[in-house]
């Protein structure tokens, strides 16, 4: 109503530390449609934080079982669901440089799961087990979001550590 904007200013927060937003272009990689290959990039890019997080943890049991939490899930709704491929053998000791590479070895199976996808393929419905609950109950969900909760868990687990 005329006379300008009467909101108050937003209150100042002191003491407070703040972060620049990291940015990240997330081309595909090659060989991969684009929405599908913009799924495997987001994942790559979760993956390095998620080490880099694992490295610097000042516990490593718990940064191991983080490790292995994102490598069952990737496994059991890519490899199995998705693929019907076996996972590789998680590690036996509790080295984090051990989960670390396991987890490579699991992205590299998954990316070859992938890769033949289609961007069609993102909308079918696919049977996987449940986040929260290793029971052999399923649930279906689209490839699309599957991809999508992937992301969303793999940050969660990230963010335990």
């Amino acid at each position: 109503m005329g006379g300008g904007d009467k909101r108050s200013p937003s209150p100042t927060i002191t003491g407070m530390t703040t972060t620049q937003p990291m940015i990240h272009s997330l081309l595909p990689p090659g060989g991969f449609s684009n929405l599908v290959g913009h799924y495997v990039a987001a994942l790559d890019v979760g993956s390095s934080h998620t080490a880099a997080a694992a490295r610097a943890a000042a516990e490593p049991g718990s940064a191991c079982a983080a490790l292995e939490r994102i490598g069952q899930l990737e496994s059991a709704w890519i490899h199995s669901a998705i693929g019907g491929v076996p996972t590789p053998p998680a590690p036996e000791g509790s080295s984090v440089d051990a989960w670390l590479g396991w987890l490579d070895a699991v992205r590299t199976v998954s990316i070859m799961v992938l890769r033949p996808l289609q961007d069609r393929d993102l909308e079918r419905l696919i049977t996987v087990p449940p986040a929260s609950d290793p029971s052999p109950e399923t649930s279906p969900r689209t490839l699309k979001r599957a991809l999508a909760e992937l992301l969303y868990l793999q940050g969660a687990a990230r963010g335990a550590l």
